[in-house]
């Protein structure tokens, strides 16, 4: 057996081990990107101060995890996307409300959705969130037509029903317990969506053989829909409720836990695919290009109303 003689102290040996793991801290976050950019795709709209638009809430969501956020425009050439896949390091696609085919945020994530398989296909890790719509725009994408059917729940704070294979996940599997545990017990996934994919639609579809489903959730007459997946085989993640809500939506008329537990829920939710983020090393070519795409250069608007609305619009 080997003993420390008494000359070595515990605190040097201390030190010594706080200097071997800090050696081994450099030389593994050394593969990561510390200064990660998170492309958010822009989605139609009819206000007078553009085409398209991005809320703000989804921006914040993202900043609070240490990344930034550039906007992905609408209606741009194929090359254009093939620049932001290259430049950015995981794209998220936003809830909202517009067609999942014939929109302008429907052509962009199609064209997205092929160069992130195409990416990851060749070794390149490179992750993509869908949150509501966002999450329907993947499935829409994945299975290539829509299963959406009407579900009642809109406008509602609820918690989620894990699957049993949850905690194999990259999403929950080094989860807290703390956060499990808010997640399963108290409502603090903020829903706003009218439609669902339904539990035996994914079943029975191509669905279940690219997604794992790690939560489902009952609407309001007690139909079963699917609430949280990730990819089998990508980095790719979708959520049919709203985490950035919980932090950054002041909209009274919306149901949104605002309290401890569910900011914490937040705070994980964009740590998590943040850190997804950063085991993609792109960058853009210049300093330069990064300081011009990122979205503060682009036209934003807060709505002084009871909706406490703050978009951005990189598309005038």
């Amino acid at each position: 057996m080997f003993y420390l003689k008494s000359t070595f102290g515990l605190g040097a040996f201390i030190e010594l081990i706080l200097l071997f793991w800090g050696c081994a801290t450099v030389k593994t976050a050394a593969t990561f990107n510390d200064r990660p950019i998170i492309g958010i795709l822009a989605q139609d709209t009819n206000s007078p101060d553009g085409k398209t638009y991005i809320s703000a809430t989804y921006v914040k969501f993202i900043e609070q995890a240490g990344a930034r956020v550039v906007p992905i425009r609408g209606g741009q050439p194929l090359e254009y996307y093939g620049q932001m896949v290259n430049y950015t390091n995981g794209i998220l696609i936003p809830g909202g409300s517009v067609n999942l085919n014939t929109s302008l945020l429907g052509r962009s994530a199609r064209i997205i959705y092929d160069l992130v398989l195409q990416a990851n296909d060749r070794g390149d890790y490179y992750p993509l969130w869908g949150i509501c719509m966002g999450f329907q725009v993947l499935c829409f994408l994945t299975q290539g037509e829509n299963l959406l059917k009407g579900t009642d729940s809109n406008n509602a704070s609820w918690p989620l029903n894990f699957t049993s294979g949850f905690r194999k996940s990259r999403m929950f599997g080094y989860a807290p317990e703390e956060i499990i545990q808010i997640l399963a017990q108290q409502p603090v996934t903020q829903n706003e969506h009218s439609y669902s994919i339904l539990l035996p639609d994914f079943e029975n579809s191509k669905l279940s053989k690219f997604f794992s489903k790690l939560s489902i959730n009952l609407d309001r007459k007690g139909k079963e829909f699917i609430s949280t997946v990730e990819a089998k085989n990508y980095p790719i993640y979708g959520v049919q409720w709203h985490p950035e809500k919980n932090n950054f939506n002041w909209n009274p008329n919306y149901v949104i836990n605002h309290n401890r537990n569910a900011v914490k829920v937040s705070q994980y939710m964009s740590d998590f695919f943040v850190n997804e983020s950063r085991k993609n090393l792109h960058k853009f070519p210049t300093v330069h290009d990064e300081a011009v795409n990122m979205i503060q250069n682009f036209k934003r608007v807060y709505y002084p109303d009871n909706t406490f609305y703050d978009f951005y619009f990189p598309d005038l």
